[in-house]
């Protein structure tokens, strides 16, 4: 599931419904927000941002990679 930084919450909560629906399928989930140019230098809000979307979902979940930055950005994955 792949999020942006400049995404605004109604396309956040559709994105976390869908990813709720994997998770009850029993598949892992990799989460990644993806860092554009200048949108590098703003790690910690894109942090802020990342955390804030783990925090939606609503079902429990398991963290099987705890989140990490990437050359291209941060990477989770979790599965239920």
């Amino acid at each position: 599931m792949q999020i942006g930084f400049k995404e605004g919450p109604h396309d956040l909560a559709y994105k976390m419904r869908k990813l709720e629906e994997f998770l009850e399928a029993g598949k892992k989930v990799n989460v990644v927000m993806r860092l554009r140019g200048r949108e590098k230098a703003h790690k910690d809000l894109a942090f802020e941002k990342f955390d804030y979307f783990l925090k939606m979902i609503k079902i429990p979940y398991k963290t099987i990679q705890d989140k990490k930055l990437s050359p291209n950005g941060i990477i989770a994955t979790i599965k239920k």
